[in-house]
This record gives C-alpha cells, structure tokens and sequence, in this order.
C-alpha cells in the first residue's frame, strides 16, 4: 500500500524532465506568475499591519509626557476623532475641572493628560461609538516660580519643562546693576516646610559645576541681592 501510495504521488508531480519539455511560453509564464506571487506577498506585509487605514484614528501627535500633572489655568486641547462638534481647546477651572459637550464636567487637575484622557473616554461611550480621544497640553500657566530682587523683571514666572536656574535669570531680562551673583539663594518648600539652597553661580555659568544649574520646581523663589 506505501509503494502504491509513493507511485501515486509520482504520477502527481511533474518531473524536471517535464518542466523541460513544457513549451517555451509555458515557462515564462509559470516564471512570471510566480514572481507575481513573490511581490504580492513582499507588499501584502506592511499594508496590513504597519500601515494605518483611512478610516482609521491617526496617532496622535503632541502628546504631552504623562508624568505632568495638570493644574488649574492649563490649556489643554482635547481632540475627539471625527467629533469636531466636541473637539475643542478648554482651560482648566479654578475649581480644576473642565467642561465638554454632552460629558459636562470633567475632573483634570492633579491629573495626567492620560487619566484626563481616559476619563472623557468613559464619559463619551454612551454617546458616541468608540470614541478615540486625545488629550495634548497646549499651555502650562499651572506652574510657577519666582524670581525676585536684583534683576531686570523681577516677578512670577511660568515654569517650563526642564527649566533651570540660569535659564530662570535669563527670562527675568539677566541681572540689574550691583546685583550680588555670590549670595544668589533659591527658597523651596517642601513637605517638611522651607528649604535654602544657596547657588554659585560663577561655577553654574562657566559649565565647572552643572549640578549647581539647579533644575526648578513649581513654586521656588530665586533671590538675588
């Protein structure tokens, strides 16, 4: 039954002699079909999964790190795909929410752009299918610092992303006229009440000494006597 089963199979599938022996135009043929095979399964790929539809969501662009907490007088643009209607650009309230169409009232402050995001999602699912919500910041006005005494603009500040000491003296317009650069003191409050953290700054601004370019924190005050 095996030799019967092998002889089967042999009757089945032609031999290179008989590859050789098809006509010419049969050959180019099979060679250009299978070619055509070849590309269609090399192309097929990244049309399927690499590459997103029409009528699919694009990815969002501009998203906000997810470590920043949102407070009260940030900017945020809030982007329902294909909800124009309910896409829109909010600040957040001083109670620290913020308002949408039919969700009314949202919680954002002492919030991540994600959670904020995940909560208008939920809140949408009962009106709209599916909802792919986004949620970007488009202006921190939450976080400040203050710089005071002997500069050009003394005052408050907002606090951007990775800001540093010098670049702090920079935006306040540089130092005013007998400004004391050795005794320069940055006050930050902390859980166990005020710090003093005194700076060198001749050091910070020569690049000797990174670490004394301190970073900032919301709500510290850079004295310069």
């Amino acid at each position: 039954m095996i030799d019967d089963a092998k002889m089967d199979v042999r009757r089945r599938v032609p031999s290179a002699g008989c590859l050789r022996a098809l006509p010419l135009r049969w050959s180019t043929g099979l060679i250009a079909f299978t070619l055509l095979l070849l590309m269609t399964s090399l192309w097929a790929g990244p049309f399927e999964s690499g590459w997103a539809r029409a009528d699919e969501a694009p990815p969002p662009t501009g998203q906000e790190d997810n470590e920043y907490l949102i407070g009260p007088g940030d900017v945020l643009e809030i982007m329902v795909w294909k909800e124009p209607d309910i896409s829109r650009t909010v600040t957040v309230r001083l109670d620290g929410k913020i308002s949408l169409p039919l969700v009314d009232d949202i919680r954002a402050a002492n919030s991540t752009p994600l959670q904020v995001k995940d909560r208008i999602t939920k809140a949408l699912r009962g009106y709209v299918d599916a909802p792919a919500v986004y949620v970007m910041l488009q202006e921190a006005r939450s976080k400040k610092i203050y710089v005071i005494g002997k500069v050009t603009n003394p005052g408050e500040q907002p606090l951007e992303k990775h800001m540093s000491l010098l670049q702090a003296i920079s935006m306040a317009g540089g130092f005013a006229d007998w400004a004391d650069t050795n005794d320069i003191v940055i006050i930050r409050t902390g859980q166990k009440g005020q710090i003093r953290m005194k700076v060198d700054y001749r050091r910070a601004v020569s690049g000797k000494d990174i670490g004394q370019n301190i970073l900032l924190q919301p709500d510290d005050v850079i004295v310069v006597p």
